[in-house]
């Protein structure tokens, strides 16, 4: 084995260099002098004479790789088989071999680092292995890797280790938007501030991606409260995206209710981006905020609806919260064709609430769960959200009764569903109907229910916490309309 190491390894690589080297000047000087593979001893004649380059070799053999002019006599030795005069080198047979086991080593080495990658759980192919211009796909490789990680870290409920690895991710592939917007969702219960940073980035420097970024920016803003913030991500998108634009208005001009500033109102319109469809109600909604009950009345009931489905939804909504229900039901009835049905239903029902019309509300509500019908997920949270803003016992008790009927699928529907209901029984921090919510929805998912369990505290009026928005952030399956309801009632008194 040491033999066969020897003249492979040190022997063979520098042979083939060397004596063909020797022999290229050899004949360069015009083979004058000894021949210098020649044994000098020797005659020099064909198959008479020794071959000293030969000499240190274990086997002799072996040198033919070399030079193919090694031969073996009658007798066995090993002479060279032409005249010194014909002595020559073999450069070919050089580059041959070396360029055969530089590649069957290099092959070895990108086997090897192909296997202990793939070991390793990259899911990396052999041509990025093996591609110089596919290694920088690499970073995308190792990025990918860290998000796998992140995941199983999440489920096992290892949430530092997963924002670990997503962080890690995120710096190995800072072009990848999948995991920053992974990594701003991680950020938003522990650190509000850099996911802000986070999707303020993602939206600037992914601007095809833009409408996604805002939307779910805008709901974690809205679950934290931070309406300067939702009022400003609106402002914005209503120039990004005009078929929302009703959407888009009413988190503007909610954001400025609540906050009590219409000036923010009056930057929108300061806005030359602002497009011309909201400008009327934005226009309206900041003068109703400034003006007098009496006046504001009348700006309401103004003639010239505007092309904006919201506009005439603001102003069914602000004439009954400002307790004008026999205005808001006159201007229900024009507006209603142009209105979808569960906003009908929505706005009816505010109306004959704050209208006192209580048998007229019970009425709706048993026709809506009557058992006769086969309730949807949707139903019950249209409900539920109405006896947020107007509570009423009778009418939570037969929610909840009627929750138990909702079909389990989709199972998504129904935890939003069963969500609602137990905000609506928090608001009259009814722990009886809380208790029924809750083990409707884990009936729904396999899940544990502390963070349920510290919005009733608050409910209950026991939590060290005061403030709504320290709880909403970690109630993921709320509703936009639930978020909207539970945040006027908490925010606005």
């Amino acid at each position: 084995m040491k033999g066969w190491l020897g003249d492979y390894l040190l022997r063979l690589p520098w042979a083939l260099f060397y004596w063909n080297a020797r022999k290229s000047w050899y004949r360069l000087r015009g083979r004058r002098g000894q021949c210098p593979c020649h044994n000098p001893s020797d005659s020099g004649e064909p198959m008479r004479t020794g071959c000293e380059a030969m000499m240190t070799w274990h086997r002799p053999a072996r040198f033919r790789r070399v030079c193919p002019l090694l031969r073996q006599n009658e007798s066995g030795q090993w002479m060279c088989s032409v005249a010194a005069a014909e002595v020559r080198p073999f450069w070919g047979r050089a580059a041959l071999l070396t360029g055969g086991t530089a590649t069957a080593l290099l092959l070895a080495l990108l086997l090897a680092v192909f296997g202990l990658m793939r070991g390793i759980g990259y899911e990396v192919s052999f041509r990025q292995i093996a591609w110089p211009p596919a290694w920088g796909e690499l970073r995308y490789v190792r990025a990918q890797l860290f998000i796998k990680q992140a995941r199983d870290f999440y489920a096992q409920g290892e949430v530092r280790d997963a924002l670990a690895a997503l962080t890690v991710a995120r710096e190995l592939d800072r072009n990848n938007y999948p995991v920053a917007m992974m990594l701003a969702q991680f950020y938003q219960a522990g650190n509000p501030e850099m996911a802000d940073r986070l999707y303020a980035e993602l939206l600037r420097d992914h601007p095809d991606h833009r409408v996604e970024t805002a939307r779910v920016w805008f709901r974690s803003l809205l679950a934290r409260g931070q309406l300067a913030g939702v009022a400003e991500l609106a402002r914005r998108q209503l120039k990004h995206e005009p078929p929302q634009a009703s959407a888009w208005a009413h988190a503007l001009i909610f954001s400025a209710r609540v906050m009590r500033r219409p000036e923010v109102l009056d930057e929108a319109l300061a806005d030359k981006d602002t497009p011309a469809v909201v400008r009327p109600t934005l226009e309206l909604a900041a003068r109703v905020q400034r003006a007098a009950p009496e006046e504001a009345r009348q700006l309401l009931m103004a003639p010239g609806l505007t092309a904006l489905p919201y506009d005439r939804v603001y102003r069914i909504e602000s004439l009954t919260r400002r307790g004008h229900p026999e205005e808001a039901m006159q201007l229900l009835r024009i507006a209603r064709p142009q209105l979808a049905g569960r906003d009908v239903a929505r706005l009816a029902f505010a109306i004959y609430a704050k209208a006192g019309e209580r048998e007229r509300l019970a009425q709706e509500f048993d026709a809506l769960l009557a058992t006769a019908r086969a309730l949807t997920a949707g139903e019950i949270s249209l409900l539920a959200i109405h006896l947020i803003e107007y509570p009423d016992p009778r009418l939570l008790a037969q929610l909840v009764a009627a929750l138990e009927r909702l079909p389990t699928e989709p199972v998504a529907a129904r935890l939003e569903a069963g969500l609602a209901v137990f905000c609506a029984a928090g608001v009259q921090a009814d722990r009886e109907a809380m208790t029924a919510a809750k083990n409707a929805i884990s009936a729904t998912v396999d899940m544990r229910l502390p963070a349920i369990n510290k919005l009733e505290l608050f409910f209950l009026g026991l939590s060290e916490q005061r403030r709504i928005v320290s709880f909403l952030p970690q109630q993921s399956a709320l509703s936009l309309e639930l978020n909207y309801a539970l945040l006027d009632r908490y925010l606005s008194n």
